[in-house]
């Protein structure tokens, strides 16, 4: 397992309690858009155990041509272990990254991308889309639709410049809102892939809705191994969303 000791670049704090970190790239270090990986802090493999208390599963929210690596992730008043050390660093200081894998890569198979997120997982759709603007080629619509409060849009500068006739965006204040832009969707876009990332109860209700309405398990990609996938789709079958 390769691992890289990186600096911080860069913290910026996008809205309260919500901080970007930048992270050096290491030059030979490349991956797909959709890669999560692991963050492991000072301290977390001193010792004759690792301390899994100071190591996180992260998505990037950069793409390899950008030449750095960022994360964005909520830093609460309450802090667990991990998220306490964190807070501490500063530019200039050493972590290290590994376990680099990817679930959520684009499908080009001329059929339609429809991306679910809720809130902070936007981090995970932010490369999709960079990518998706960087080459289109047989994907003939992307659509994103992301549930979070007024104002706490992340990284809405970015897509602004990307072409209105294939790519569209929604960003929604309410739950209700939400779901019913996903039943009208679901609907009218009945074989395109689903992507979905968010918490476990969101992700849930966005599977069970999309199976309601027609789409099949295949079309619904979550960012999980197929192991940890079986179990979620297991889990949906004795499922009920609560409204």
């Amino acid at each position: 397992m390769d691992k890289y000791q990186v600096k911080i670049l860069d913290i910026k704090e996008e809205y309260k309690n919500v901080y970007t970190y930048t992270l050096e790239k290491p030059e030979e270090l490349v991956w797909e858009e959709g890669t999560s990986f692991h963050l492991g802090l000072p301290g977390y493999d001193e010792g004759s155990e690792i301390n899994k208390k100071l190591i996180h599963h992260l998505s990037i929210n950069t793409l390899t041509d950008e030449a750095e690596i960022k994360f964005t992730t909520k830093v609460p008043i309450r802090k667990s272990t991990f998220k306490k050390a964190l807070a501490k660093l500063k530019v200039g200081d050493e972590v290290t990254i590994f376990k680099f894998k990817s679930h959520m890569a684009l499908k080009r198979e001329n059929k339609a991308i429809v991306l679910l997120s809720q809130g902070l997982s936007m981090s995970t759709m932010r490369p999709l889309i960079k990518k998706f603007e960087i080459d289109s080629s047989n994907i003939p619509e992307l659509i994103s639709l992301n549930v979070n409060k007024k104002d706490n849009h992340l990284y809405e500068k970015d897509f602004e410049c990307i072409d209105g006739s294939s790519f569209i965006k929604y960003w929604l204040e309410s739950r209700s809102e939400y779901f019913k832009k996903l039943e009208a969707i679901s609907k009218e876009k009945a074989d395109a892939y689903f992507y979905v990332v968010g918490s476990e109860i969101f992700v849930l209700d966005n599977l069970y809705i999309l199976r309601k309405n027609g789409i099949s398990d295949d079309q619904m990609i979550i960012d999980k191994d197929i192991e940890k996938r079986d179990i979620v789709f297991e889990t949906l079958n004795n499922y009920k969303m609560i409204v």
